[in-house]
């Protein structure tokens, strides 16, 4: 595609999906139910005292860091009007799409920008990136920051040899600003760490870790003042977690191993990997299954798409459990290719745990994490054939259609 045709074609595309992220703004969209309109109005509290103490206790109104509190609370110091603070913030979402695609760009060079464009614009279409962008929820303010961290950390791999230098500062400075606007993104650090500790020689991990320990000081003072934002919804019945979260990952995973097992040119499921990979799935799944999934008894809160719909048709958890099996198979499968999926996976499963877990906790975070820090065939296949993103698509706009009519229709208001 010649360089002018592709500008006009990003623009056109761009404006088209940022026009109706515009349209759920002046709707008061709350598509993923009225839980971020809630919170934008309960937290304005803590903005509010935020302009007067910094150091104000965030307990009564939230349990997450305070920088996106904090940015709010300044913008109001200057504008002094709610609304018009909830729309600037909302602009900054629109950021969010964008350096995803300069991200993918960076990762994946040798495919085509038009194809990476119309993938990365597919984040408009999430039912909770967009009520996070509409009720400036600090779920996009962590996004930012998170996908600045992994720019600039891009950045440091294309120099080589691999040192110590500013793209590496300004990567975990990033991320560093991303802990401090919600706490779990520290889950992403321990997984730099390690990669650090592979990548780097001694004198420089230790020359960036001072540099880490020197960002997260702030974070001890945090703690130690206000220790609620260490608070967890922890359950003795994990199991319950695991399935929960295997589900709610399959849900992501469907689209892009759909397409790659279609686009095999051999019967890839009598392979090795693929055969141990389903017998460990099957094992842990039966086990799970046996110490008895009662989410459900103590919550009828989140659970993920697939838990809903499961009692929703079926009045039982048959759907949920295989959905939670696929899970774990496509675990299994990434972590045989590539031994550094492991960690990430079991910082992802064992970070997101309690008794209520909700999928936008998730998302599109997962999608950020599935494509720029998993190494596997299933992503780098992906944009080989455009038919995939058309099939992608396809699922992400019947999710988003789903969400709009259960805003309507309350379906799941009705699962027991």
């Amino acid at each position: 595609m010649k360089k002018t045709s592709f500008k006009t074609f990003s623009l056109i595309t761009y404006l088209v999906f940022s026009c109706s992220l515009l349209m759920g703004f002046y709707l008061d969209e709350t598509i993923s139910g009225p839980g971020a309109k809630m919170d934008f109005y309960y937290t304005w509290g803590y903005v509010l005292d935020l302009q007067n103490n910094i150091l104000s206790n965030p307990k009564q109104w939230t349990i997450h860091t305070p920088l996106h509190y904090i940015i709010l609370s300044k913008l109001n110091l200057i504008i002094g009007n709610q609304e018009i603070v909830r729309f600037l913030t909302f602009t900054t979402a629109f950021l969010v799409p964008y350096l995803f695609f300069v991200n993918l760009k960076i990762k994946f060079p040798e495919i085509e920008k038009k194809i990476i464009l119309i993938f990365a614009l597919s984040i408009f279409l999430y039912p909770s990136f967009r009520y996070s962008a509409i009720w400036a929820n600090n779920h996009i303010t962590g996004l930012i920051f998170f996908l600045l961290s992994t720019y600039f950390y891009f950045k440091w791999e294309k120099i080589k040899p691999l040192s110590f230098n500013k793209y590496l500062i300004l990567s975990t400075l990033s991320l560093a600003l991303a802990v401090y606007t919600r706490q779990y993104y520290a889950l992403i650090f321990i997984y730099f760490l390690y990669i650090f500790f592979q990548k780097l020689n001694f004198l420089n991990f230790i020359k960036i870790s001072i540099i880490i320990f020197i960002f997260s000081l702030p974070g001890f003072y945090l703690i130690y003042n206000f220790p609620n934002l260490l608070k967890t919804t922890f359950t003795p019945r994990f199991h319950n977690t695991l399935l929960i979260n295997f589900s709610i990952l399959s849900f992501y995973f469907i689209p892009f191993f759909l397409v790659f097992f279609l686009n095999s040119k051999k019967n890839i499921f009598f392979q090795k990997k693929y055969v141990v990979s389903f017998l460990i799935s099957v094992i842990f799944i039966i086990i799970l299954i046996a110490l008895g999934f009662d989410y459900l008894t103590y919550t009828k809160a989140g659970g993920g798409f697939f838990l809903k719909i499961s009692h929703m048709f079926f009045d039982n958890s048959y759907l949920f459990y295989l959905t939670s099996l696929f899970g774990i198979f496509c675990i299994a499968l990434l972590s045989i290719e590539d031994k550094k999926n492991i960690l990430m996976f079991f910082l992802l499963i064992f970070g997101f745990s309690g008794w209520v877990i909700y999928q936008k906790s998730f998302e599109p975070m997962f999608v950020f994490i599935l494509f720029l820090l998993i190494n596997s065939r299933v992503i780098t296949s992906f944009f080989k054939y455009k038919k995939n993103i058309m099939i992608y698509y396809g699922y992400i706009f019947l999710y988003f259609i789903s969400a709009i009519l259960n805003d309507y229709f309350k379906f799941t208001s009705s699962v027991q």
